[in-house]
């Protein structure tokens, strides 16, 4: 009889005290976005044939509230009832077989960094730690794609967006190989082809690849003949984004005249074309070249990483620019120098600087040194200031 009278003590007086507690949430710290709308004008010498606007978060596709087809140059348009706190690519589809698109380069988790800065002032919390994205940054990134090796045998880097800590790429990958064994005209060989948005985050010196976040834009899987047509460009321009109050600037766009390659793939072009990488946001005034053809701030010597691009992420001279050594043959045109500009090469030992050397040599190039590992150079500089 007493253990019963305790143990219902104990329950009521338990009961009591659950019920004394009050749960209370954290308030919201934003409010709930508005709608808003995209208006503005589109100038065309070719026809339009389509235009609509695209969440590449939702993949969901909008099409306008009105579009003026008229014979003039100048055509407006109008998105009504948008989801505020969002950005919108406008895609359009030409009478000539050209696409043209918007593209969204801003990082996968914008609106969470957002919320989570919000956050620590709330809390009194420090900021988070800033960071310049300069050329040197731009560089690392286009070097490591460059040093993949996959299923997927060509990659060209057609744009990278830096946002201090963290970068957003726009990649084409390519399969060049029969995907599918040539049999006859009944099983013609196959291409397959992305394009990507690919996002990094600097992390303790090095940049790493946010796994898992990658949003595909385009895939296609068929013979080169038909996948030779294809023609598709990105402009960051036809990207229009919505703030939370339901605002957005007008959009103005002149479609232009002729193709641009660097900012896609055109029809019947190389498969293994190259271009160079359009690079925006970088803080560096000075570093506006894009990636892959940095001059260094003393123009008669280049300065060369023949190490991994992770390598080179982790650490690396501050005027050097990476290409791996076993790359080196097949970059080192790129760069547009003579053959008797003065090169210096270094890696980790200085074995792999020896390889490149013997390379460079090969190819006619005639001022080439071996500077040792990285704290060779480090050092050697350092006597020099």
């Amino acid at each position: 009889m007493t253990q019963t009278v305790t143990f219902m003590l104990i329950v009521l007086t338990a009961g009591a005290c659950c019920g004394a507690v009050k749960l209370v949430d954290d308030q919201p710290t934003v409010k709930p976005p508005k709608s808003g709308t995209i208006a503005g004008t589109i100038s065309s010498k070719t026809e339009i044939l389509s235009l609509h606007a695209v969440s590449r978060v939702t993949k969901k596709k909008y099409q306008p509230e009105s579009f003026s087809k008229t014979r003039g140059k100048l055509k407006k348009f109008k998105f009504a009832n948008l989801p505020g706190d969002a950005d919108y690519d406008i895609c359009l589809r030409l009478a000539d077989g050209r696409e043209i698109e918007g593209i969204d380069l801003s990082f996968v988790d914008s609106r969470l960094l957002k919320l989570a800065d919000e956050r620590r002032k709330q809390l009194g919390m420090p900021p988070e730690r800033q960071k310049k994205f300069a050329q040197a940054d731009a560089d690392a990134l286009v070097g490591y794609v460059r040093a993949m090796r996959d299923f997927m045998e060509d990659r060209r880097v057609i744009c990278i967006k830096g946002h201090g800590r963290r970068a957003t790429m726009l990649v084409e990958l390519l399969r060049l190989r029969s995907f599918v064994a040539a049999s006859g005209a009944a099983r013609p060989g196959k291409i397959i082809w992305r394009v990507e948005l690919w996002y990094f985050h600097e992390q303790r010196g090095g940049w790493r690849r946010v796994p898992n976040q990658e949003r595909l834009l385009r895939h296609m899987e068929d013979t080169p003949k038909i996948w030779s047509k294809t023609h598709i460009e990105y402009y960051p321009k036809l990207s229009v984004h919505i703030d939370a109050s339901g605002k957005a600037g007008d959009l103005n766009f002149t479609v232009p005249e002729k193709s641009d390659p660097t900012r896609g793939r055109g029809a019947g072009t190389d498969p293994k074309m190259k271009t160079k990488p359009r690079i925006l946001g970088l803080d560096d005034a000075a570093a506006s070249q894009p990636a892959g053809t940095t001059k260094p701030a003393e123009p008669t010597k280049l300065i060369i990483d023949v190490r991994t691009a992770r390598e080179f992420s982790d650490d690396h001279i501050a005027e050097a620019i990476n290409i791996p050594y076993n790359l080196i043959a097949d970059r080192i045109g790129d760069l547009g120098i003579k053959k008797d500009h003065e090169i210096v090469l270094y890696c980790r030992s200085g074995a792999r600087a020896g390889v490149a050397l013997t390379t460079l040599k090969a190819l006619g190039y005639t001022k080439v040194t071996n500077a040792g590992g990285l704290a060779d150079i480090k050092r050697k500089m350092s006597r020099k200031q």
